[in-house]
């Protein structure tokens, strides 16, 4: 959740290439991970709980870092008068 709502407030806010976000969102799409498997009673990979929580997570950040990127570099991009 706090992924999404930061890449919303860069979204809405046209705040550009904002790169301690991008890298707060990358750290966390990674840090995730080491968490998972670090949980007492992990599912294996692949499993039924495994898709439901730890993927769906993954996805939404990592679709969360894209549209930002592609969102910023627009907001970046040079106006031509």
């Amino acid at each position: 959740m706090p992924v999404r709502v930061g890449g919303w407030f860069l979204v809405t806010r046209r705040r550009g290439l904002t790169w301690p976000a991008l890298g707060w969102m990358a750290a966390t799409l990674f840090a995730l991970t080491a968490f998972r498997n670090t949980a007492p009673g992990a599912p294996p990979v692949g499993s039924l709980p495994d898709h439901v929580a730890f993927f769906r997570a993954e996805a939404i950040i990592a679709l969360c870092i894209v549209v930002v990127v592609a969102t910023g570099i627009r907001a970046e991009e040079p106006r031509s008068h």
